[in-house]
């Protein structure tokens, strides 16, 4: 066998491969680990994987630099939940450093008004799938709880950095919801 087949064997006709049982050998925080694949640690996995997918997709679409910056941001959180190495996090604390300080032009309800602030958006949901996921993994008391908690603001502070570019985007801004619903429905339905 070979590439990706490389740990799997030929038994008569049939492959067998590892996982094929429901179950995944994986490195968690720098050690080898045997977790379901319903579980929490891989379904965070693969909303990171889902994030950096959908990012790229982004950024093949669009060209624009900050999906660039989300695929690196969802790289990096994933390899720090592999390795536990605090070292991929200064990917993310790198990033929102440097946005941190851009003044967007107003804030409020605000709706994508084209393919990059909408796609942002989309985005922006992704990472919040992700933080959904990682606060799940805070009822694993046998998982470093410190460990987690840096997945946690990695993801929350990716999340605004998204939603910092959101705002600088082409957006319109509302300053309540009224007025959002109020200009996507018309006056006359609501």
């Amino acid at each position: 066998m070979k590439g990706v087949f490389i740990d799997c064997v030929r038994v008569g006709e049939d492959i067998k491969c590892p996982g094929d049982s429901g179950y995944s050998q994986i490195i968690l925080f720098g050690k080898p680990t045997r977790v379901r694949k319903d579980g929490v640690v891989i379904e965070l996995m693969g909303r990171l994987d889902e994030l950096e997918a959908l990012a790229s997709w982004a950024y093949a679409e669009t060209n624009h630099p900050v999906f660039r910056d989300i695929i690196a941001m969802a790289t990096a959180i994933n390899t720090y939940l592999a390795t536990g190495e605090s070292r991929w996090l200064d990917v993310v604390k790198s990033l929102v450093d440097k946005s941190c300080n851009i003044e967007p032009k107003e804030l409020g309800w605000f709706v994508p008004q084209d393919k990059v602030s909408a796609l942002l958006n989309l985005v922006r949901t992704k990472i919040r799938e992700a933080e959904r996921v990682a606060v799940k993994m805070l009822k694993i008391k046998k998982l470093p709880q410190d460990k987690v908690r840096n997945i946690l603001a990695a993801l929350n502070q990716a999340s605004k950095y998204v939603v910092q570019y959101i705002y600088l985007a082409n957006v319109k801004v509302y300053k309540n919801v009224n007025d959002k619903l109020k200009d996507l429905l018309g006056d006359s339905n609501l």
